[in-house]
């Protein structure tokens, strides 16, 4: 394992420098929690011709596999004539801001849009057909904006989606959701005691966990004033166990009383589990990154009653070196 390909060139990708004998400290981190992705690297020499610049464009590909295409966004030149680099794939320029009056229309028409803005090649590899409403986005980033539709999508189906960019292409897919769905992040990977895993660490949290939700609309009546209309939705026996952890959420004004009821046991179902993490350390492997869906086979997690379950990676950080490594945050499916 090693790397095959580094290339840093001009923004138009001419004057290309081959950096891959003189590189090392690679690290290569992606996050599914609207970040972009990022290497990190540190050049051993200069070379007199070429200096890297920020905006430059980075190339890296290890083990023949196309791994990152970004830009660099900071450099630290040192006393021994070394540099340090951090560059950004295409996802970082979803931290631009603008002001977006958003129609009627689904996650997938907003993702085209914002690509369109920013310039980006990118590509639908999952149906989205759930209608949100309009939006007034004043003064956000497109991260936020894509988040926002994302969240409301997910609200109403119960369907998660991404955005992860595949070598300078960004990619919007479903990586949770129900139905007959061959989804692209999948893999058959098993990490376990005998497969690629070193060590772990795992947690169950009740921090975001609600077991009463209160659906509230507001409207007006004919002498204009405000009339609440509250919906509740509970679990008996999670507030048995856990106490009584409420949430309060504003409900579409068009909404009848019994929709409201539904959106209520539908929150409460979203809301009232306990999250179960893992940080995961194991030998590298190219097909994991955030976003991919993979299994585990741990006999300490059987021991407490965690058998082999699928689960989805949500930061993956690959440190490419003689033993190549990679360090994983990972939700239970």
């Amino acid at each position: 394992m090693t790397v095959t390909y580094f290339k840093i060139a001009h923004r138009d990708l001419s004057s290309p420098w081959d950096v891959s004998r003189i590189a090392t400290n690679i690290q290569w981190t992606t996050d599914i929690d609207f970040a972009a992705g990022e290497l990190k690297f540190t050049l051993l020499e200069v070379n007199e011709g070429f200096f890297p610049h920020n905006g430059d464009a980075v190339s890296f590909q290890w083990d023949g596999n196309k791994t990152f295409f970004g830009y660099i966004f900071s450099y630290s030149y040192k006393s021994d004539e070394t540099i340090e680099i951090t560059a950004y794939d295409r996802l970082r320029y979803l931290k631009n801001q603008d002001t977006i009056l958003w129609p009627v229309g689904t996650a997938l028409q907003r993702f085209n849009a914002v690509m369109g803005r920013i310039g980006a090649p990118h590509q639908n590899l999952s149906n989205n057909a759930i209608k949100l409403p309009a939006e007034v986005a004043d003064g956000k980033t497109y991260f936020d904006m894509l988040k926002s539709a994302f969240d409301s999508t997910y609200s109403r189906s119960g369907h998660r989606y991404i955005i992860r960019d595949n070598y300078g292409m960004v990619q919007l897919l479903r990586v949770v959701g129900s139905g007959n769905v061959n989804f692209p992040s999948k893999t058959n990977l098993v990490l376990g005691d005998n497969s690629l895993l070193t060590d772990f660490t795992f947690e169950k949290s009740i921090d975001e966990l609600y077991n009463v939700v209160k659906l509230i609309k507001e409207t007006e009546n004919k002498q204009k004033r405000t009339v609440y209309t509250t919906k509740t939705a509970a679990s008996t026996s999670s507030r048995k166990k856990f106490g009584t952890l409420q949430i309060v959420e504003k409900a579409d004004e068009k909404l009848n009383a019994s929709q409201m009821q539904a959106k209520a046991n539908q929150f409460l179902r979203q809301y009232n589990k306990e999250k179960m993490t893992l940080s995961l350390n194991a030998i590298g492997n190219n097909s994991l990154r955030a976003g991919s869906r993979f299994y585990i086979s741990i006999q300490s997690l059987r021991d407490i009653g965690i058998g082999t379950r699928e689960v989805l990676a949500t930061k993956v950080t690959h440190d490419f070196s003689d033993n190549w490594t990679m360090s994983l945050d990972v939700e239970i499916l």
